[in-house]
């Protein structure tokens, strides 16, 4: 049901949004009826993922919509850190560690808040009692006909129920007023990332620094990098868009934190990390979109020449992943790269027997002129197959075989698809601004920004 999750402070008050998957099991119209149960699962939801959360306003959203707001009350959360459902007692690793006197205070606190909150509720209905006993003391003075009190009994109920009907009226209207607020203040754009096991949210600027910096060379052309803050913004908002968590490693995009970056640079981090800063800020807001939708928005290390079609990759044909000519990229001094494998090792990866006798076969190339199809021993690969099980820089690639080994020699590094980032530096060395270079790796594209 729950997905992400972000706090965030308007206002000097903490807010909890959290957000739901499309597939969530509640209609909204059972948000209403069932506010009570949905509280309970809020409230387990912030126990067992130990947030932080020190507000008691807490907020629902489905894609872009808040569907449900309601209000927690603070001591009921401090009290079910310890105590879940049935009197269950849950002791945290923090209790486990500590001596049983730390578990007893524990308890101790716990039993004074009960008896706290006992006195209070009787102080309550004290007040309530004497209330309505005055209530009927002068209604009796005014008149006494029964009707008459009867009817001002149901006024006074409808009046309560109004009454607090009003204050959650207040507390939701408050909280959709501070969310659409939020907008002037940061764009409310975070992005939910997977950091060493721990899920943050960090705003979407500052995470294109960690990003900018982690996958592209910061030594290259202002222009180049301003490209692949683009790439990279359109990248993280579509998987927003979808209410996906990100990862720092190489299966979404890299990102490393300000500290990764220092070590990562050495002295030259202040040179480097203003000019990161810089290309960000120039691009800030803007994304590629294609018919108004965000682009995959996928990216390369160097081409061969070339880059390659989508559909040639991963069977998906999208009309602005074409081929087109990457003329700088030999730049790269890894730009030819040789592998050598052994017969033993070819057989041992590939899961048939391999010798000096066996044939290696290029078949056909791709638009982008690397390997479509190859066979080796009546065995046909894909280049793209090949390059995965073997390991290779690219999918372009020779093959020569040699007395006791096979030596594989590939071009480029990558799979080929949209920016090559060699490429786009050289674009840029030679007057490509970051409109040119985009435009020319993705066809018919348009460049937006978030106002």
């Amino acid at each position: 049901m729950f997905d992400t999750y972000e706090i965030k402070i308007i206002n000097d008050e903490e807010i909890l949004y959290i957000y739901l998957d499309l597939n969530c099991e509640f209609s909204i119209k059972d948000f209403n009826l069932k506010r009570e149960k949905i509280n309970s699962i809020i409230k387990r939801f912030i126990i067992e993922n130990k947030i932080d959360f020190k507000g008691n306003l807490v907020t629902l959203i489905i894609g872009s919509t808040i569907v449900f707001n309601t209000v927690l009350n603070n001591y009921d959360i401090k009290r079910s850190q310890y105590v879940i459902n049935d009197n269950i007692k849950y002791v945290s690793k923090e209790v486990v560690n500590s001596n049983n006197n730390t578990v007893n205070n524990l308890n101790k606190k716990i039993q004074e808040e009960q008896i706290k909150e006992q006195e209070l509720v009787k102080q309550l209905e004290n007040k309530t009692s004497n209330s309505k006993n005055n209530v009927n003391a002068t209604n009796k003075k005014k008149s006494s006909n029964k009707a008459v009190n009867n009817k001002t009994s149901v006024q006074n109920n409808l009046k309560s129920n109004n009454v607090n009907k009003s204050k959650e009226k207040k507390v939701d209207e408050k909280i959709k007023e501070n969310t659409e607020n939020k907008q002037e203040i940061d764009n409310n754009i975070y992005i939910s990332l997977n950091k060493n096991g721990y899920v943050i949210n960090i705003e979407l600027e500052e995470y294109l620094i960690g990003v900018v910096g982690a996958e592209m060379p910061a030594c290259f052309h202002i222009e180049a990098l301003k490209s692949q803050a683009i790439i990279s913004r359109t990248y993280a908002l579509k998987a927003k868009s979808k209410v996906k968590v990100l990862s720092s490693n190489e299966s979404n995009q890299s990102y490393k934190s300000n500290d990764e970056l220092k070590k990562f640079w050495g002295n030259n981090y202040n040179t480097y990390y203003n000019k990161i800063v810089n290309a960000v800020k120039a691009t800030k807001g803007m994304y590629l979109v294609y018919n108004g939708n965000y682009i995959e928005a996928v990216f390369h290390s160097t081409s061969n020449g070339k880059t390659e079609s989508s559909i040639n990759v991963w069977g998906n044909s999208y009309p602005y992943l074409v081929s087109v000519d990457s003329i700088y990229d030999n730049s790269n001094p890894s730009f030819t790269k040789n592998k050598e494998f052994t017969y033993s090792e070819l057989q041992e990866k590939l899961g048939f027997e391999i010798n000096n006798e066996t044939e290696f076969n290029i078949i056909n190339k791709t638009s982008g002129n690397r390997v479509n199809k190859v066979v080796i021993d009546n065995h046909e690969y894909t280049g793209v197959k090949l390059r995965n099980i073997l390991g290779l820089r690219s999918a372009d690639f020779e093959i020569e075989k040699k007395e006791n080994k096979v030596i594989f020699t590939t071009k480029g590094y990558g799979h080929g698809v949209g920016l090559s980032q060699y490429g786009a530096n050289g674009y840029a060395k030679n007057g490509y601004s970051y409109k040119d270079i985009l435009n020319h790796y993705y066809k018919g594209v348009s460049i937006k920004k978030i106002i």
